[in-house]
């Protein structure tokens, strides 16, 4: 199974970073999300949704995974 190294960095700053096996990097987001970063966003697809656009933003993105 893939594991995930995924990184967030949350609005305080401070970094979050896990580890996570997964059989995809999405269902490797989802899990992070509901585990870690949840109480930043509404626990349902709407906040998911935004931690996803938060997570990827072409900018300035505020995280990273990386498969390892």
């Amino acid at each position: 199974m893939p594991r995930y190294a995924i990184a967030f960095m949350t609005e305080k700053p401070s970094l979050i970073h896990r580890f996570v096996e997964m059989d995809s990097r999405e269902a490797a987001l989802r899990f992070f999300f509901s585990n870690y970063v949840g109480e930043f966003y509404s626990p349902d697809e709407e906040g998911f949704s935004y931690f996803k656009d938060d997570f990827f933003h072409a900018d300035t993105p505020m995280g990273n995974v990386l498969e390892i």
